[in-house]
């Protein structure tokens, strides 16, 4: 049995939606230290929980609980699909019914689910994040998405995602498990002073956080085609 905390401000997803501008509007400047305080917590998170051998198996913006105090104290939930993994280092799920958009390769194709599948998804909430709520490939239908991402194809970034934010998650994305980051890597690159790795570069294409999803396939093309056949 798991025992949780009470959190009174809903889950990420939906807290993610009150730092979307007004048409004509730009977000405060605040909100990028915010959307990294998130990062940071949800790593830290993840990391206790890798420590621990479990591995989460649905991490996503929509089971992480946040509290209405300060700027927002995220808090992991959604255990349902949780495991121990005590010394194995995969788990072999025969589960039906998946988070196809936020799952490993390994773990759609042969249900091995892994810490290393974990930092996949991690990288997919880091997406939710920095894109303020949208899901990742929610354009594409399931089958589009496992089709795409076999392919080498990754999301492009958000608008106005800062390039250390991005480079993360596509290291996250690693189609071999053994080249993804640990979460105490992750943890570790997270725990760079704020000014740099919120920085915008000028030579970059200007896109702005919030923005339309279209107006940022231009951004970063050396991040985005790394893994592409």
């Amino acid at each position: 049995m798991i025992v949780l905390e009470l959190i009174s401000g809903g889950d990420l997803k939906e807290y993610l939606n009150k730092f979307k501008p007004s048409p004509g509007e730009l977000v405060l400047s605040s909100v990028p230290s915010i959307l990294l305080s998130f990062c940071r917590q949800i790593a830290s998170g993840m990391e206790y929980l890798s420590r621990k051998k479990f591995v989460h198996r649905d991490l996503a913006a929509r089971n992480i609980l946040v509290s209405d105090e300060g700027t927002g104290i995220c808090k992991i939930g959604d255990f349902g699909m949780s495991r121990d993994l005590k010394d194995e280092s995969y788990y072999i799920s025969q589960a039906k019914k998946i988070p196809i958009k936020w799952t490993a390769p390994e773990a759609l194709h042969y249900k091995k689910y892994s810490s290393a599948s974990d930092v996949w998804s991690y990288g997919a909430v880091m997406y939710e994040i920095w894109s303020l709520g949208h899901k990742p490939f929610e354009i594409y239908t399931n089958q589009e998405c496992i089709r795409l991402v076999d392919s080498g194809y990754r999301l492009p970034p958000p608008p106005g995602c800062p390039k250390p934010m991005y480079k993360l998650m596509m290291k996250c994305w690693n189609p071999d498990t053994h080249d993804r980051p640990s979460f105490s890597d992750i943890s570790s690159s997270l725990s760079s002073p704020d000014k740099q790795l919120l920085m915008i570069n000028k030579e970059d294409p200007v896109t702005v956080l919030g923005g339309a999803l279209e107006t940022s396939h231009s951004l970063y093309t050396d991040l985005q085609y790394m893994y592409k056949n």
